[in-house]
């Protein structure tokens, strides 16, 4: 009978705790913010029959992203060398679309947000240029 009244209470606790952290959880706009050190991409394609899955590991520190959520800018460092792009969060901040040129913003890169929490940001796209190709990036901090 006890065991019966202790099983709905600790459910009820679990599911107000969990609630409680995505209530606590920043935006997405906020928790973007700031320096991103890449760790992996992987890169599945095609070529002729053969499916190809490609891994890059980044040594740390060797390659970072900065969102800068005022100028909506990318920094990007890779083996020293830096790069900046324009960025536009969309689809209720889970997806990031980045552009050389912020006018053109919505003609380039588009990338899902799959995971963004504490130190950990991954993102999923696609490109067709030389062939089709799913991308997935793993950022830590």
């Amino acid at each position: 009978m006890k065991l019966n009244r202790i099983l709905p209470l600790m459910a009820g606790i679990a599911l107000f705790f969990a609630c409680k952290k995505d209530e606590d959880a920043p935006p997405a706009n906020v928790a973007i913010a700031g320096k991103w050190n890449f760790i992996t991409l992987i890169r599945n394609y095609k070529q002729g029959n053969i499916v190809v899955k490609d891994t890059l590991n980044y040594a740390a520190d060797s390659n970072n992203w900065t969102f800068d959520t005022t100028a909506h800018k990318i920094y990007q460092v890779k083996n020293a060398l830096l790069d900046t792009v324009y960025y536009k969060l969309l689809d209720g901040n889970k997806k990031l679309v980045t552009s050389t040129d912020e006018r053109f913003v919505f003609g380039n890169d588009s990338l899902t947000i799959t995971t963004l929490e504490g130190n950990q940001l991954k993102l999923q796209g696609h490109t067709e240029t030389p062939w089709p190709t799913d991308l997935f990036y793993s950022f830590g901090r």
